[in-house]
């Protein structure tokens, strides 16, 4: 994968990094840069909204400093703004107490945000209900933990208010790091983001309150820069990872699937995941249930093969049968509705040693149970698709901390198991076991319906069989997935009522899609 071609999403100690090599390394003051903050926060305000009345709520830092710049800007601008204190004015330090004094300087309206007894001021809550936009600047990316006193206060009033929210760098209460939440945070409707975009502005839960996010230049030269170990995906990259159909190709050599599973009443999940995998390019692709399961095919095109099964049920007597197929085919995606019963956990275990790209979901994963380590010995490639609770039980932890930590656990059973991992969910996390993450900002809330997980693995495990590494599979996977949802979306579709099957149709129109080239980014975040 071309990472030149992604979005690299930085943590707070990386623009930490960033900012210290600008102002020690090369020499340009903090303060400049704060003033050229506060100005791309300003402009985006004036272009976007043209507001009369703007509130800005100031933490202590820097970030606070940024929105003292931002009031000032507003102000010369004829905005009536009036700016919210969250400390005393004698803990304002450096960059941010020069631009405080500016403020006081320039007759701005500058009040504290609390009176006695440390709540909020009426008059903080009266304006913050009138203003046009409330600026956020109470934390910046260096904030960790959770939101408490007046800040918390402020949060909740904030998201109370009719206005337009727009927080500068990021949504406060949010870690930068990680998209953690663990207190009250600000729920923005424009991030304005500054030099480069942050881990927390995509990842959930923090990435679903950032509303859209904006990346604004502030003077930091590129060589300032350093790899970041977390991307976001573009249409520009994964196009490059489209193997596309050659005139002298043909169902043999542009990739062949074998799905296992569809024990006796979950046959659809199979067979969704088997015309996923051809809908997605695949050239060939067998469906392996057991002796006893329905013979219907929904799909003509898949192959069925029946293998030995105790009355529709997948055991380890099917374990010849099944490397025989895997055998003549190039990938295996193990999982779908194969039931998890003794003997089909006693099977997947073994197919775990299987020669070829693995794909496992579902019952596969709960085969594992705790054990991801099966997996370290294996030398070709091999996949993970689980969600939040299939991925707390592998790595021994409950869904609800999956959930507030989905970058670190999806890191932590990517390096565990040696296979990359694919944390389904809002804002689909990859996780390589090299420790480098990657981000998924196609797909729509749609796809909380039955059978689009198993849609996923066909597209995966179809990419697998094309001979992509694991990573890239899983990304290009991912990805076409949540474009094929999003084209369903735009399209009659719509959202609230589209089933898995709906992604059929717009999974070759994705395809075609990465495959013309860059589109217009998708950078807003809902």
């Amino acid at each position: 994968m071309d990472e030149s071609l992604l979005l690299g999403l930085y943590t707070a100690d990386g623009m930490q990094k960033v900012d210290g090599t600008a102002i020690h390394g090369v020499g340009i003051p903090g303060g400049h840069l704060m003033e050229r903050a506060g100005l791309a926060v300003a402009t985006e305000i004036f272009e976007r909204y043209d507001p009369e009345e703007v509130v800005v709520f100031a933490g202590k830092g820097n970030n606070g400093g940024d929105g003292f710049v931002i009031a000032r800007e507003l102000f010369d601008g004829g905005v009536e703004v009036t700016v919210f204190l969250l400390a005393s004015p004698d803990e304002y330090r450096g960059d941010a107490r020069l631009n405080l004094d500016i403020l006081t300087n320039l007759g701005v309206d500058v009040r504290p945000a609390t009176g006695e007894g440390g709540a909020l001021s009426e008059d903080a809550v009266m304006l913050t209900e009138l203003a046009d936009v409330i600026v956020d600047a109470i934390f910046g990316t260096g904030f960790t933990g959770a939101a408490k006193g007046s800040a918390a206060v402020a949060i909740e009033l904030i998201n109370a208010a009719p206005g337009e929210v727009v927080s500068v760098d990021i949504a406060s209460g949010v870690g930068a790091s990680t998209g953690a939440v663990h207190g009250p945070a600000v729920e923005a409707d424009l991030t304005v983001t500054l030099h480069a975009a942050k881990v927390g502005h995509f990842v959930t839960p923090g990435g679903a309150l950032s509303g859209e996010v904006v990346v604004a230049p502030i003077g930091i030269p590129g060589l300032c820069d350093h790899d970041p170990d977390v991307w976001l995906l573009t249409e520009e990259a994964m196009g490059e990872l489209v193997i596309p159909k050659g005139s002298l190709d043909h169902k043999r050599s542009v990739g062949t699937v074998l799905v296992v599973g569809g024990s006796r009443g979950m046959e659809g999940a199979a067979h969704m995941a088997a015309f996923a995998a051809l809908r997605a390019g695949a050239g060939l692709v067998h469906c392996a249930l057991p002796a006893g399961a329905a013979a219907e095919k929904p799909f003509a095109e898949v192959i069925s093969v029946t293998v030995p099964g105790d009355d529709g049920q997948f055991g380890l007597e099917a374990r010849s049968a099944v490397f025989e197929q895997a055998d003549e085919l190039m990938a295996v995606a193990v999982g779908p509705g194969l039931g998890r019963t003794d003997g089909a956990r006693l099977l997947v275990r073994e197919l775990v040693g299987v020669d070829r790209p693995l794909l496992l979901d579902a019952d596969g994963l709960y085969a594992l149970g705790e054990r991801l380590e099966l997996l370290a010995e294996r030398s070709r490639p091999t996949v993970l698709t689980p969600h939040e609770g299939e991925l707390g039980r592998l790595i021994g932890r409950p869904a609800a901390e999956v959930a507030a930590q989905r970058l670190e656990c999806a890191r932590s059973a990517a390096q565990r198991s040696g296979a990359t991992v694919v944390l389904k969910g809002e804002a689909t996390i990859v996780a390589d076991p090299s420790g480098a993450a990657y981000v998924v900002p196609t797909g729509n809330p749609g796809l909380a319906t039955p059978g689009t997980g198993d849609v996923l693995s066909g597209v995966i495990v179809a990419h697998l069989a094309k001979g992509l590494p694991a990573t890239d599979a899983a990304c290009l996977g991912a990805f076409l997935h949540g474009l094929a949802a999003d084209l369903a979306a735009e399209d009659a579709v719509g959202s609230e009522g589209m089933v898995a099957s709906d992604l059929f149709h717009y999974l070759p129109a994705a395809v075609e899609r990465l495959k013309a080239g860059p589109q217009e980014e998708m950078h807003e975040h809902h």
